[in-house]
Order: C-alpha cells, then structure tokens, then sequence
C-alpha cells in the first residue's frame, strides 16, 4: 500500500478556471473505491504565490501504477490553464519504508 499526493499550485486570477475544470475533473474520473481510498479528497490554501492545494490517495495494493495513470489523465485536465503547474508524488508506509531495510 503507497500513498499519492498530488499537489498544485496555481495564480489566484485563475481560480474560477480551476473551480470550473475541477468539476469537470470529477465528474470524468469520478473516485474509484477499486484503486484506494481518498484520504484528502482536495485541501486548498492560499500562499503569496497564488492557490496551493494537495490530494492523498491511499492506493490498494498492486494497483499503484493504475491509480498514478488515472491521476495523472486527471490532472492533464488542467494544462491548458496558464500558470497552473502540479506534482504526482508516491509516498511509501512506513511498513513500506522498513521493509527496504529488511526490517
């Protein structure tokens, strides 16, 4: 079991654009129970650089690269959104983490 984040980050000029995409977003790639659980469907805060916002997904096992493609098709949904840029970060469990150093 791994973790995806997703974070973005976008100019507060562009909000209603996002808003508008984010929904559409959803409605395309609607939450599916069969690759994870959505821990932090969307957090938003705003920094000095414009709108800042993370999503963690808790993936099931052995449907890590499933769960990456469906959030990464996701989040093209945004590119033609000037300023807008994000990352897709997979996080391990620390069950994850001690097994790499064999414990």
């Amino acid at each position: 079991m791994s973790y995806i984040f997703t974070t973005s980050l976008y100019p507060s000029d562009k909000t209603a654009e996002v808003a508008k995409r984010y929904l559409e977003a959803i409605v395309k790639y609607p939450p599916d129970a069969s690759l994870g659980t959505r821990i932090v469907p969307a957090a938003v805060i705003t920094t000095l650089q414009g709108i800042k916002t993370i999503g963690i997904t808790e993936v099931k096992k052995g449907k890590l690269e499933d769960a990456i493609t469906r959030v990464a098709e996701m989040m093209a949904m945004f590119h033609s959104i000037e300023g807008f840029e994000y990352t897709i970060e997979r996080y391990a469990t620390v069950e994850e983490a001690m097994k790499t150093i064999g414990m």
